[in-house]
């Protein structure tokens, strides 16, 4: 079935068709998930809360108004971000914990060092900075999809945006010097 077919028999029930979607989503939704979080475990429970809200609302999504791809990281973001403010703090990263979602092996080898670095600069950002930044340049989501992924205006993206990689790269160049 092509993902509209999987979309349209999951609006009528089908949960077979919705298992499908859940798997063919689920590595996606849970590195972007793991960025924000930087935690295994809280990190699953947001994937599923996350698949919860997507079979309740599945009805009204509109594939006239976004991608089912934008539609399902507005989503996960703000159940990421939910999440995030419920705790009031970042976990420290739990490394090589997302690399057993990746499929490549090679590309495991050769980014587990700068993926971690990377968890590890974006630990201290703000939820909103953190999201953007890894929606942007993480995800390499465009910033109107960042838009209708957050609500942010594009003013607020390039703002938090440029306090994130500045952020990110002072902590960067601090782990380069250590």
């Amino acid at each position: 079935m092509t993902e509209e077919q999987l979309i349209n028999s999951s609006k009528q029930g089908n949960k077979l068709a919705f298992a499908q979607l859940i798997d063919k989503y689920t590595g996606y939704l849970y590195q972007l998930v793991f960025r924000i979080i930087n935690n295994e475990e809280e990190s699953k429970d947001v994937l599923q809360d996350t698949f919860i809200v997507v079979w309740q609302k599945l009805s009204q999504y509109d594939a006239g108004k976004s991608k089912f791809t934008t539609w399902l990281y507005t989503i996960a973001t703000r159940q990421a971000i939910s999440s995030l403010r419920k705790r009031k703090h970042l976990i420290p990263v739990d490394d090589g914990v997302m690399s057993k979602y990746c499929e490549d092996a090679h590309y495991q080898l050769a980014n587990k060092e700068v993926g971690g670095l990377i968890l590890k600069a974006t630990k201290n950002l703000s939820p909103l900075q953190k999201v953007v930044f890894v929606l942007r340049d993480v995800e390499e989501l465009e910033v109107d999809e960042v838009r209708q992924i957050t609500g942010l205006s594009a003013k607020q993206i390039k703002d938090n945006l440029y306090l994130a990689r500045k952020l990110v790269r002072e902590c960067l160049m601090k782990y380069g010097k250590g």
